[in-house]
């Protein structure tokens, strides 16, 4: 999976505009980082990545660089 297609499902785990979202930006800057935002998050990257964060990992979660690396596609 390409590094945009990542990025809109990222977008559209957190209900953000397109485009709006880059790799460096903090989660804190991001209106949508909120709890329901991070629920979205969570079942996105279990569906599609099979990947079952821990609220360890999710409180580690800084920027979108950090959820793109738990992004890793299951073979």
């Amino acid at each position: 999976m390409e590094l945009a297609e990542k990025i809109s499902l990222i977008e559209k785990a957190l209900d953000t505009e397109p485009g709006t979202v880059k790799p460096e930006i903090q989660l804190t800057e991001l209106e949508e980082w909120d709890s329901l935002g991070v629920v979205s998050l969570i079942a996105m990257l279990d569906k599609h990545f099979s990947v079952r964060l821990q609220p360890d990992k999710i409180r580690a979660l800084k920027t979108v660089k950090d959820i793109l690396d738990q992004m890793i596609e299951k073979v």
